[in-house]
């Protein structure tokens, strides 16, 4: 069996790269993968080999959005850990018929280094919606030179590159939205969703999301938490008692709590509460609306919000980080079915239509079959 190393840098890029392998396997492909920030859970989980060193840095992945945060990753080890990441890319690289990056200009450069020709790369972090600005600085697009395929998350994307003089771009779509289980929760819908992300930001998120969640408890909405995976034992959220399945309040406010985000909890889904990044583009590509604020970091900063909400544009309402105002929030969107049509709208516009991961693993295959 040809084997394909993949390559990527984020735990949102880990769940496409999955998608990617499954799409990948189902053409006869193995596949072993290099996550480069986290444990590499997603791998693991659906049975993909991993390799490298499975170390959390403190920024989650964010070293360059501060100082303090590129100063607490060094002091945390990540030049012996990158180190050993290059290792695992080139060993597994010998074996390998190809490289996939799924990630940034880091990550390629990773594997364009070490990594095994041909590369492709899924570009799914940059976009020319979120703007302003060159979405691709001009060293990521010399990089993409070297790559068989370029697949940018976006059309508009693929529009501005080729702009730049790159002819191996193309747009299938964004895998991010075939990146999800199928697993139903025994919980009745209609649902008001809360994602709080897979960053140390979910601590600090979560008490604010419950607290709105049970001003909300007269909508008839069911409040479901789809966590991402964090430790959640020995961790206070205020009054809230926390419990193997489910968050409760000495009210009787009872918020359910499930593992991972599914398809079926979207379509079910009226309004979602989020300081995530690639759920809450995944929810907003099912039609759900948005409603974000910003924390403290490391992920959903101010600048962060604003940046998706640039991507994301009428599919994200963003609020202060208050508990009255989240709750306002979904009560304007529940009010309007004018808000609640655009928010769909844009979702779709902006993240595509489903199915991108086969596509990409069938033009990836006839590349390496020509």
């Amino acid at each position: 069996m040809r084997r394909i190393l993949v390559v990527s840098n984020g735990h949102g890029e880990d769940t496409i790269g999955v998608a990617l392998a499954r799409a990948l396997g189902a053409l006869g492909y193995g596949v072993e993968a290099v996550p480069l920030v986290g444990r590499g859970r997603a791998y693991e989980e659906a049975g993909f080999a991993v390799r490298g060193p499975r170390q959390e840095m403190p920024s989650g992945g964010f070293a360059l959005e501060s100082l303090r945060a590129l100063w607490a990753d060094l002091r945390a080890g990540w030049f012996t850990m990158s180190l050993a990441h290059y290792k695992a890319v080139r060993e597994a690289a010998r074996g390998a018929c190809a490289t996939l990056v799924v990630g940034d200009v880091y990550a390629l450069g990773v594997g364009s280094l070490f990594g095994r020709r041909p590369l492709f790369l899924m570009q799914c972090r940059s976009s020319v919606r979120a703007g302003p600005g060159r979405p691709y600085s001009v060293t990521e697009r010399l990089m993409m030179r070297r790559a068989a395929r370029v697949y940018p998350r976006e059309a508009e994307g693929e529009t501005w590159l080729r702009a730049c003089g790159l002819g191996n771009v193309v747009y299938l779509g964004n895998p991010m939205l075939d990146a999800l289980e199928d697993d139903a929760p025994a919980l009745p819908p209609p649902y008001l969703l809360l994602l709080p992300g897979s960053r140390q930001d979910a601590y600090e998120s979560l008490p604010r999301m419950l607290e709105a969640a049970r001003r909300l408890g007269d909508t008839g909405l069911t409040p479901v938490v789809a966590w991402a995976g964090l430790p959640l034992e020995g961790t206070s959220m205020g009054e809230w008692q926390v419990e193997p399945q489910r968050f409760c309040h000495p009210d009787g406010t009872t918020v359910h709590l499930v593992r991972g985000l599914s398809k079926a909890l979207l379509l079910g889904s009226r309004v979602a509460l989020s300081t995530s990044g690639t759920a809450a583009e995944q929810a907003a590509g099912y039609g759900v609306p948005l409603v974000g604020f910003p924390t403290s970091g490391p992920q959903y900063t101010r600048a962060f919000a604003e940046r998706q909400k640039r991507l994301l544009a009428d599919a994200l309402m963003l609020v202060d980080p208050d508990p009255g105002a989240i709750a306002a929030g979904v009560r304007r969107f529940l009010a309007s079915a004018e808000l609640q049509a655009r928010a769909r709208a844009a979702g779709r516009a902006a993240m595509g239509e489903p199915g991108a991961a086969q596509r990409i693993a069938l033009d990836l295959h006839r590349h390496l079959v020509m």
